[in-house]
């Protein structure tokens, strides 16, 4: 309840401790799976609505700021268990991008969000759900119940870190599904949390691509700052079932791109951050997209992406 009124707020809300202000780099692989921390869940929340094909949860862990984290950053989790293909070994260790800024949901430094889908298996034959093949580590986490214990480990990652060196800088975030988990992180520190040194004062550029309206994610909080901060963030959704594109198929994040493809490579080329975060499955349709794109511009595309490599002005992470 507290995090949705403070996110209808136009006031900022305070943060704490400010001491996680001070670290010049981010903390890296604090916990290993060899020796995780053990942490609680303090919520498991259902944030999709009843069409949504699959569900997907916003999960709170309480880490008592003992695994600190960077807005972009992962966190490792170990479900209960033996690994089923090494038997006396525990499960090995899945990855998941963090929800929330380095306060999280509470904004005291003590909790992370992650955003987890449950994946189930249907059988092509039978067309009914086959568990033994159901993801071990989305469903233990879908079906947590506060209390519980979960084995974390890290944080890991940087290249997906938030660079605010400029507070003034351009992030274009292109994110489908449970991608959209760091951007919430980044739009949260933007325009929720009162943080004396990071005053944003660029554009925010947010591409969700979901299946439905129902599948939309944090959908609230994100119009919310479409109506509080208009000049400095802009939100497009591409819903593949409800949608079409110009060509009358789905339309994806791919086809958004492409319909605002003059503007963003003008951000780009006036050195513009660009993120994308999602299924590994989602990139080659975009970076086709660009890559065409950016031919009709007479401009070559390799060496264009190198370049944004080079700048550092280039993010992935999918998985």
């Amino acid at each position: 309840m507290y995090v949705q009124q403070a996110s209808k707020s136009k006031c900022k809300v305070a943060i704490k401790p400010l001491e996680l202000e001070n670290t010049k780099e981010p903390p890296l692989n604090l916990y290993k799976p060899k020796g995780p921390y053990t942490a609680s869940i303090v919520s498991v929340e259902r944030i999709v609505g009843p069409k949504a094909p699959g569900e997907t949860c916003h999960i709170v862990i309480d880490h008592g700021g003992n695994v600190p984290y960077w807005e972009g950053q992962s966190y490792g989790v170990i479900p209960p268990g033996e690994n089923p293909k090494k038997p006396g070994a525990p499960n090995t260790v899945r990855l998941y991008s963090i929800a929330s800024t380095r306060y999280g949901d509470s904004f005291d430094g003590r909790t992370a969000s992650l955003c987890v889908r449950r994946a189930v298996y249907y059988d092509p034959e039978t067309g009914k759900e086959d568990p033994s093949k159901k993801g071990i580590c989305s469903n233990f986490l879908c079906d947590s119940k506060p209390g519980d214990k979960i084995q974390i480990t890290g944080p890991s990652g940087k290249i997906m870190l938030l660079p605010e060196d400029d507070p003034n800088a351009t992030h274009i975030m292109i994110g489908t599904g449970t991608g959209v988990a760091p951007f919430r992180g980044y739009l949260r520190r933007m325009f929720m949390e009162d943080v004396s040194s990071f005053k944003f004062g660029g554009l925010a550029w947010l591409f969700l691509g979901v299946a439905n309206t129902d599948s939309l994610l944090y959908d609230e909080e994100f119009t919310n700052y479409l109506q509080q901060y208009p000049e400095n963030f802009r939100y497009d959704k591409a819903l593949s079932r409800e949608q079409k594109n110009k060509s009358g198929g789905k339309m994806y994040v791919q086809d958004k791109i492409e319909e605002y493809s003059d503007e963003i490579f003008k951000l780009l080329d006036d050195g513009a951050h660009i993120y994308f975060c999602g299924l590994k499955g989602m990139m080659p349709g975009i970076q086709d997209t660009l890559k065409r794109v950016a031919e009709q511009r007479g401009e070559s595309w390799h060496q264009k992406l190198s370049q944004l490599k080079k700048n550092k002005q280039w993010h992935v992470e999918v998985y």
